[in-house]
C-alpha cells in the first residue's frame, strides 16, 4: 500500500470510529440511546433475480455472464442510523428541514449517516463465488442498539496489514473472471481493477439497508455483482480469433462501466438475522 493511501484510509477509519465511540458514550448511556452491544459482521453474494446459481446473470444489454472468479479487497464498512439521502423517504425529510430548519447536532454525527451504529474496521479479500450464497462471518463488531439504515464501506488495494491473505490480489482492488455470451458471441474476460486514493473515490456511500441491531445477531453486507455489469457492452471488446481470454482494459466501455458501476449505492446491500 502507497504512502499516500495509509493516511487517507487511517483518517477515515479513526474519524469513523471515533464516531461510534462518541456515540456509545453519549447516547448508550444517557437513556435517549440504545445500549453497547456486540454482533456478528459477515459478507455474502446476492442472487440474481431470477437465478439460483451466485455469479450467473442477464445484464440489462442482453448478455449471458458467468463468472468463474470474483475477489475484491473490501472494508472498513460503517453502519450508520440515518437513512440514505437517496431514498425516497430521506429525500422528503431533507425537503422538510430545508422548508422548517431544525438542530440535528448530535455528538458521532459524521457525512450525513448520523451515529455509527456498527463498524468492521479492517479489510478483507472476499471470495465472491466461495460460498454458494451463505455469508462469510468475519467476526465480533461493537455497536449500539438501534435501527441503522445505511452504510458505507471502502473499495481500495490490499494493505500490508492483510498480510499473506492479501497476496492472491497481486496488489489489485478486484479480479473477475468469466464468460459472456449473447446469441453467438463468446467472450471470455479478465478484469483487474484499481481503486486507488483519494479515499473520497474509494468509498461506497449511502447504501439503504433496515437492520435493526441487537446482541449476537448476524449483519451480512452483501456484493450485487448483477448489478456492477448494468449497462456494459461486450460486443465492443476486441475478441482474439484463438478465442481466447480478454484482459479488459481501463480504455474499454466495460471497465468504465464497471469502475462507476461498484462504487454506487446500488452495488452493495445489507441484511440482518437476528440471533435465534
Amino acid at each position: 500500500m502507497t504512502s499516500a493511501l495509509r493516511p487517507s484510509r487511517r483518517a477515515f477509519t479513526w474519524l469513523l470510529g471515533g464516531a461510534l465511540v462518541a456515540g456509545v458514550h453519549a447516547c448508550g448511556l444517557s437513556g435517549t440511546g440504545g445500549r453497547s452491544i456486540t454482533f456478528r459482521m459477515g459478507l455474502r453474494t446476492a442472487l440474481a433475480p431470477g437465478e439460483d446459481t451466485v455469479g450467473v446473470f442477464t445484464t440489462d444489454t442482453g448478455w449471458r455472464v458467468a463468472l468463474t472468479t470474483a475477489r475484491m479487497v473490501l472494508g472498513p464498512i460503517y453502519l450508520f442510523e440515518k437513512a440514505s439521502p437517496l431514498q425516497p423517504q430521506a429525500l422528503l425529510r431533507r425537503v422538510g428541514d430545508l422548508l422548517l430548519p431544525t438542530a440535528h447536532a448530535h455528538e458521532g454525527d459524521f457525512f450525513s449517516g448520523g451515529r455509527v451504529l456498527g463498524e468492521w474496521d479492517r479489510e478483507v479479500v472476499f471470495d465472491l463465488l466461495a460460498q454458494a450464497g451463505q455469508a462469510r462471518v468475519l467476526g465480533q463488531s461493537p455497536g449500539i442498539a438501534g435501527v441503522a439504515r445505511s452504510l458505507s464501506l471502502l473499495l481500495q488495494p490490499p494493505s500490508r496489514a492483510l498480510g499473506a491473505e492479501g497476496d492472491v490480489m497481486e496488489g489489485r482492488s478486484l479480479f473477475l473472471e468469466g464468460v459472456a455470451t449473447q446469441a453467438q458471441a463468446r467472450v471470455p474476460f479478465r478484469i483487474a481493477m484499481d481503486f486507488p486514493p483519494p479515499v473520497e473515490l474509494q468509498r461506497v456511500d449511502f447504501v439503504p439497508i433496515q437492520a435493526d441491531l441487537d446482541d449476537e445477531g448476524l449483519f451480512a453486507l452483501e456484493a450485487q455483482p448483477h448489478r456492477w455489469f448494468t449497462g456494459t457492452r461486450f460486443d465492443r471488446l476486441t475478441v482474439p480469433t484463438e478465442g481466447t481470454v480478454v484482459d479488459v482494459g481501463p480504455e474499454t466501455q466495460v471497465h468504465r462501466a464497471l469502475s462507476v458501476n461498484v462504487r454506487r449505492f446500488d452495488a452493495f446491500t445489507g441484511a440482518w438475522e437476528p440471533a435465534v
